[in-house]
């Protein structure tokens, strides 16, 4: 009896273990969509510069100069963003994959161990009925008589082990 609690033990640990693993894959999956917003955003910009640039046209040519100078300017730093923001997602992209890989083999894992756990209930049901019970006898010490004697204890105590 005293052999299931620390199986019971480490299978809570475990299950506290995966529902942290659960959790970071939650946090994960809100940047991602963080990201996408960020992401949608940098199109939304870049279509305004698109916009914008067709109207500079119009302008005499040293303005459109600087403003080109400008917009291109801008739209290097759009290009950087845009490239950091998907190296970011698929690196995020690639843990979240390889912590799912790692919750998915533990899951298989704890599978495999409650199946073997069920089958060995099933078979003990089977052999005898139910699961025996088995009750320990604890011997007690013959009743003081007097002259306390040492060895007497000594060989008590090891009757016990």
């Amino acid at each position: 009896m005293s052999s299931a609690n620390p199986s019971s033990k480490a299978q809570k640990d475990r299950l506290v273990e995966l529902e942290e693993h659960m959790l970071y894959l939650v946090e994960v999956s809100d940047s991602i969509r963080y990201l996408e917003s960020r992401l949608d955003e940098i199109f939304k910009k870049t279509n305004t510069i698109d916009a914008v640039a067709g109207h500079v046209e119009g302008l005499p040519i040293q303005d459109s100069l600087g403003f080109v100078a400008h917009m291109e300017g801008r739209v290097n730093e759009l290009d950087s963003s845009q490239k950091t923001l998907l190296e970011m997602i698929n690196g995020m992209s690639e843990d979240f994959r390889a912590t799912l890989d790692v919750v998915r083999n533990e899951i298989a894992d704890m599978n495999t161990r409650l199946s073997l756990t069920m089958r060995v209930m099933a078979n003990q049901v089977s052999i005898g009925g139910a699961v025996p019970i088995t009750k320990v006898k604890v011997p007690e010490p013959k009743p003081f008589c007097g002259v306390r004697d040492a060895k007497a204890l000594e060989n008590f105590i090891f009757d016990l082990d």
